[in-house]
């Protein structure tokens, strides 16, 4: 069993691994463009990070150290001047991406782009707060937004959910959010500490290259409810588990990344409960699965279906599921059959069950 942290950026830009560089050698090349407030004001003196791949992938999942940095001028303007040998890896393209430094509220923009010719001038890189409000609901909390859309102009944007620790450590995700996002009290359990913000994906053409921008809002701190799941503490068993349980303790982010072929992982509850929701995070599978079901026990050897994770949507990262249970059970399973000698569970965050 391995514990580690899952790094997200939001949504990332993907772009193809071995795209031909169109740029010599030789040649000189610009790239310039300009960083903006959300309302269109220039950030002036602003350093922003400029990252460099091996090839044409834009497939970023953490942004480490920068390749080189630009500052703003006066006007939110900033220019590099590059040589071609700069913007490519032998024959192939290099991906680039220009960041915006995070500001202390949680905002930050980049893109993610190919230099093809000599003069590459970026479209302004724009800063999104987002305007994120949280209501304290009877049985959650819901979170709104402005869309991206208000303050940048129309677009078929598609806005994304994060709440967690940080921006790197997310306990719950929701894809193709629409303001109000409503969170329950089975996402949030008792859990502190927890921030929520918004990610958006834009595309924009430079001649005929693409340019993707991703947009992170403002961080909001959520209030803390107090909702514990039975699982709590539980024990849990499946190859090389390790005390204590690392699915069941209410950790925020982490990750266990499950040996190959595990194909069950079952929890010792303190005591019988009739189990009404299960919340999974972080859980992802490996190969072609014929059932995925949590089950639940009495006694350890007769085991009844409480859910079937493959129905409806079939398995996500982040599940909140109703389950069928009618009588008090002390265990539960969670469980993958297949044909494929190589398939099982690949990864879970936290595993919590309540009455």
């Amino acid at each position: 069993m391995r514990r580690m942290r899952t790094w997200t950026v939001g949504v990332l830009a993907m772009l193809g691994g071995c795209t031909e560089s169109k740029v010599s050698q030789d040649q000189d090349v610009v790239l310039s463009g300009r960083l903006l407030d959300e309302s269109g004001t220039p950030l002036s003196g602003t350093l922003l990070n400029v990252y460099r791949s091996d090839n044409s992938s834009c497939g970023f999942t953490i942004f480490s150290s920068s390749w080189r940095t630009v500052k703003t001028g006066a006007d939110g303007t900033f220019r590099m001047d590059l040589l071609g040998a700069d913007t490519r890896n032998g024959s192939i393209a290099r991906c680039f991406v220009a960041r915006s430094p995070t500001q202390k509220e949680g905002r930050s923009v980049a893109a993610y782009f190919l230099i093809q010719q000599p003069d590459s001038a970026l479209p302004a890189l724009q800063e999104w707060t987002g305007t994120l409000t949280s209501t304290v609901e009877a049985q959650g909390v819901s979170v709104g937004f402005r869309p991206l859309s208000a303050t940048h102009g129309a677009g078929t944007d598609e806005h994304s959910l994060t709440i967690g620790p940080s921006l790197v450590e997310p306990v719950w995700q929701v894809a193709k959010a629409a303001s109000p996002v409503h969170l329950s009290d089975y996402v949030l359990e008792d859990m502190d500490g927890l921030k929520a913000s918004i990610h958006v994906t834009r595309t924009a053409k430079v001649g005929s290259e693409t340019v993707d921008y991703t947009y992170s809002s403002d961080l909001l701190a959520l209030p803390r409810r107090a909702r514990v799941p039975v699982s709590r503490g539980a024990t849990c068993a499946y190859q090389d588990a390790k005390a204590p349980c690392a699915i069941t303790d209410g950790g925020l982010g982490g990750l266990v990344l499950f040996a190959p072929g595990v194909r069950d992982v079952s929890l010792q509850l303190a005591r019988p409960a009739v189990l009404r929701k299960a919340v999974l995070r972080s859980f992802e599978i490996s190969g072609t699965l014929t059932e995925v079901v949590l089950e639940g026990s009495a006694d350890g050897t007769q085991w009844v279906p409480l859910v079937n994770l493959l129905a409806g949507a079939g398995v996500q990262r982040f599940m909140e599921v109703d389950l069928s249970g009618t009588t008090a059970v002390s265990q539960v399973r969670l469980r993958a059959a297949t044909k494929d000698a190589t398939a099982g569970l690949r990864s879970l965050g936290q595993l919590s069950v309540f009455e």
